[in-house]
C-alpha cells in the first residue's frame, strides 16, 4: 500500500487565484511558490517543540497547482509521523509509518495527498545532511515533493525542493489565513503537545544539555584538527631538516674540490705570467738562456746579411748565376722586408742563401701592379686549402688584390671572408 502511494506522481490542478491574506516568510519568491495554512504552521512548530532533544518526522498534506505556467504548492494539513525507527542514529520512515499516514489522510484529508515531509533536528540548524538527501529520494520519488526542516532550539526553518535532480533550499514561503476545518479537527483529536512544561527551569536545563553537547562536539573536532595539523607540521619540519643535512654534506664535500680548483687556477695564473714575460722578451728582441735569463740578440737583418755574405764568399759564381736564373719565390711575398731566396739544387749543388747587397736582382719585394700577367698561366679553378682567403688567392695568381671583386662575382660569393677548405674557386682571366 505504501509503495503504491510513494510511486504515484502528483497531478497538477489549475488554480484560479492565489490565496489571499498572506504573510511572507523570508525572501520574496518568483515563479514556483509555497503557501502554508496558518493552522498547519502552528501545529508543526508545536510538534517540533515537543521534543527538543531528539528528531521528529511529520508529513505535509496538500496539492500542487498551476498558475500562470508556474507550479504553486498549497499545504492544507499535516500528519505526525508515528512508528518511526532509529537507524545508525537517524530517524527513519517505516512501512508502519506509511500505513498510519494513509489512515489519517482517509479520515481527515480525503481530497489531498502527501506533498512532502517535515524533519526536526534540534541544535543543528537547517543543515541538509547526506542522510536527509538519501531518505528523501528513497521515500519521495516525485520532484514536486518538498522537505521542510525545523530547528526548534534555534527557531529556524526552511523548505527544500528538487531542482536539477538535487534538493536545494528555497529562500522563502508564504503563510495564508483561511478556514481549515479539517486541520482544526485533526489538531483537536491529536494534540501536538500532550502536556506543557510549566517549569521553565527544566526547559533551560534541556537547552543547556544540548548546548553542552554541541560545545563538546565542537571541541572534539577542533582537537582532532589540531592533532592532524601538528602531525603535518612535524613531518614537514623533519623533511626540511633532512634536506638541510643533505645540503650541508654536499657543501662539505665540495670544499676540497674548491680548494683544488683554487690551486689549479693559481698555477695557471703563474704559467700565464711566465709565458707573457717570454712573449714580451721575444717582441723586444731578447732571448732567454736555459735558466730563463734574458740575453741580447742581434737583429734579424744583420744576421741575415752576415749569413748571406758568408754564403756568397763560399759559393762559386756559377751557383750565383744559377740562383739568379731560377729563383723560387714564396707564394705570398712580404712587402718592405728582405727574404732569403732558396734554390733547390741538384745533388751536387748546395743551398745558397744570397745577401741582398751582393745580388740586388734577388730582392723579393712585392711585384708592382704594373707587372704583366699572362692569361695562359692562370688555371681555370683553384681548390681552397687551409689558411687561404680571397686575398691570398688573388695575390698568388694575380700578384695584387685588384682581382678579389672579380673572383667574388664569378663564384657568387657574398662575404669574401667566408670560403671553405676544399671549395672549388673559379679564376677569371685578367
Amino acid at each position: 500500500m505504501s509503495e503504491n502511494y510513494k510511486n504515484n506522481h502528483l497531478y497538477l490542478d489549475k488554480l484560479e487565484s492565489l490565496p489571499k491574506n498572506v504573510r511572507q516568510i523570508g525572501e520574496a519568491m518568483e515563479g514556483n511558490r509555497i503557501y502554508m495554512e496558518d493552522y498547519v504552521y502552528s501545529y508543526l512548530n508545536q510538534y517540533a517543540a515537543e521534543k527538543k532533544t531528539s528528531e521528529q518526522i511529520a508529513f505535509l498534506i496538500g496539492k500542487n497547482y498551476t498558475y500562470n505556467d508556474d507550479v504553486v504548492v498549497i499545504i492544507h494539513g499535516a500528519v505526525k509521523g508515528e512508528h518511526t525507527e532509529k537507524v545508525n542514529g537517524d530517524l527513519c520512515i517505516t512501512e508502519r509509518t506509511w500505513y498510519y499516514v494513509y489512515e489519517k489522510i482517509r479520515r481527515y484529508f480525503e481530497d489531498f495527498s502527501v506533498i512532502g515531509w517535515m524533519y526536526t533536528q534540534p541544535g543543528y540548524g537547517i543543515l541538509l545532511t547526506s542522510f536527509l538527501k538519501d531518505h528523501h529520494h528513497k521515500n519521495f520519488i516525485d520532484d514536486k515533493q518538498l522537505l521542510y526542516l525545523i530547528d526548534p532550539l534555534e527557531k529556524e526553518d526552511s523548505f527544500f525542493a528538487i531542482t536539477n535532480g538535487e534538493l536545494q533550499e528555497k529562500k522563502g514561503y508564504y503563510i495564508y489565513y483561511d478556514k481549515n476545518p479539517a486541520m482544526h479537527h485533526y489538531m483537536l483529536e491529536n494534540k501536538a503537545i500532550e502536556e506543557e512544561k510549566d517549569n521553565e527551569k527544566e526547559v533551560q536545563e534541556e537547552k543547556n544539555v544540548v548546548r553542552a553537547f554541541r560545545r563538546k562536539e565542537h571541541e572534539r573536532r577542533e582537537d582532532v584538527y589540531q592533532k592532524k595539523f601538528i602531525n603535518m607540521l612535524t613531518i614537514l619540519c623533519g623533511g626540511l631538516v633532512l634536506i638541510c643535512l643533505l645540503m650541508g654534506i654536499g657543501l662539505l664535500s665540495n670544499i676540497e674540490k674548491l680548494d683544488e680548483l683554487q690551486t689549479a687556477m693559481s698555477t695557471m695564473t703563474e704559467k700565464y705570467n711566465t709565458i707573457k714575460e717570454e712573449v714580451g722578451s721575444l717582441e723586444s728582441g731578447q732571448d732567454m738562456d736555459t735558466n730563463g735569463t734574458l740575453i741580447p740578440t742581434q737583429s734579424i737583418e744583420s744576421t741575415e746579411a752576415e749569413q748571406g755574405e758568408k754564403t756568397v764568399n763560399e759559393t762559386p759564381a756559377t751557383n750565383i748565376r744559377t740562383a739568379v736564373e731560377e729563383p723560387h719565390v714564396e707564394d705570398k711575398p712580404v712587402s718592405g722586408a728582405t727574404q732569403d731566396i732558396e734554390v733547390e739544387p741538384e745533388e751536387s749543388k748546395p743551398v745558397v742563401e744570397d745577401k741582398p747587397e751582393a745580388v740586388p736582382a734577388m730582392a723579393t719585394t712585392a711585384l708592382p701592379k704594373t707587372t704583366t700577367i699572362s692569361a695562359d698561366n692562370i688555371p681555370k679553378s683553384y681548390k681552397v686549402k687551409v689558411g687561404d682567403s680571397l686575398n691570398t688567392i688573388s695575390e698568388k695568381f694575380y700578384y695584387s688584390l685588384d682581382m678579389v671583386p672579380a673572383i667574388q662575382e664569378l663564384n657568387d660569393i657574398g662575404n669574401p671572408n667566408r670560403i671553405y677548405v676544399g671549395q672549388e674557386i673559379l679564376l677569371p682571366k685578367p
